[in-house]
C-alpha cells in the first residue's frame, strides 16, 4: 500500500534545474573516483565533491518539501561517507548502487514535475540496498513514509484525562500488541474486516491520550485512513 501524498510541483519546477546540475556534477564525481580505483589510486576527493554535490541536492529537496527523497539522499550521502572515511570497501557494487540512486532521484523528480504522485515508498528497495551497503539490515518502510500533519484534529468537548508517563507507556504497549493482532488478522484476509476494527480501536485510544492538536495528528490522521479502509472507500493494495 503505497503513501500518497499531494504535492505542489510549483517550487521544484523553480529549482529543479539547479537540482539536475547537481545531480550531474556528483555523478560526474563519482565516475572520476571509479576511475582512479580502477587505476589503483583512489582519488577519495572526488567522493568529497561528490557528497557535497549531493548535499546541495537535499537542501533543495527540504526547501520544497521532499522529507522522503531528502532521507533518500541523506542514506545515499552516508554510504559514500563510510567509503571515504575507508570504513566500507569502496568495491564496483558500491559505486555502481551510489550511481544508480543519483540516477533514480532524478527521474523520481522528473516523474513528480510529469505529474506523478508523490510516493516515496516507491524508492524503497533501492534504499534498503543502500543501507544494507552501509551495513544497515533493519530498515524501516517508515523511514520514507512522512505523511502531511499540517491538518489539525477538530477541537474536543472534553479534554484528554491526565495520565502519567508510565501509564502512557502501558497503555502504548497494550494498544501495539491490539493494532498487530488486527493488522495480522487483516493479512490473513482482507475479507475480514474485524481485523482492521481492531487497528481502528488501538489508534483511536491513542490519540484519546493526547492532549493537544499537534500530539493528535498523527494519530487522527492514521484513525481517519483506518476508518476510510473500513468502509470500503480505498483499495486494499
Amino acid at each position: 500500500m503505497n503513501a500518497v501524498t499531494e504535492f505542489d510541483v510549483g517550487p521544484l519546477s523553480w529549482v529543479k534545474s539547479e537540482i539536475d546540475l547537481a545531480l550531474e556534477r556528483a555523478d560526474q564525481a563519482l565516475q572520476h573516483y571509479e576511475a582512479s580505483v580502477v587505476a589503483n589510486a583512489g582519488d577519495l576527493t572526488q567522493l568529497k565533491f561528490c557528497r557535497t554535490h549531493l548535499h546541495q541536492v537535499q537542501g533543495a529537496l527540504t526547501i520544497v518539501g521532499l522529507d522522503g527523497v531528502t532521507q533518500f539522499a541523506e542514506a545515499v550521502e552516508a554510504m559514500l561517507e563510510a567509503i571515504e572515511q575507508q570504513n566500507r570497501p569502496p568495491d564496483e557494487s558500491s559505486i555502481a548502487l551510489a550511481q544508480l540512486a543519483l540516477a533514480t532521484i532524478g527521474h523520481y523528480l522528473d516523474d513528480l514535475i510529469n505529474g506523478q504522485p508523490n510516493q516515496p515508498l516507491r524508492l524503497l528497495s533501492l534504499y534498503r540496498e543502500v543501507q544494507a551497503a552501509r551495513g544497515l539490515r533493519n530498515v524501516s518502510a517508515t523511514d520514507l513514509f512522512f505523511p502531511d500533519l499540517t491538518a489539525r484534529p477538530p477541537r474536543r468537548d472534553i479534554l484528554a484525562k491526565k495520565i502519567t508517563q508510565s501509564q502512557f507507556l502501558s497503555i502504548l504497549r497494550q494498544e501495539r500488541a491490539r493494532f498487530q493482532r488486527g493488522l495480522l488478522i487483516w493479512l490473513r484476509s482482507s475479507q475480514d474486516r474485524s481485523g482492521i476494527g481492531e487497528m481502528l480501536g488501538a489508534v483511536q485510544h491513542i490519540e484519546d491520550t493526547q492532549d493537544t492538536a499537534s500530539a493528535r495528528s498523527f494519530w487522527w490522521i492514521a484513525g481517519g485512513f483506518l476508518s476510510a479502509l473500513a468502509e470500503g472507500a480505498l483499495p486494499e493494495e
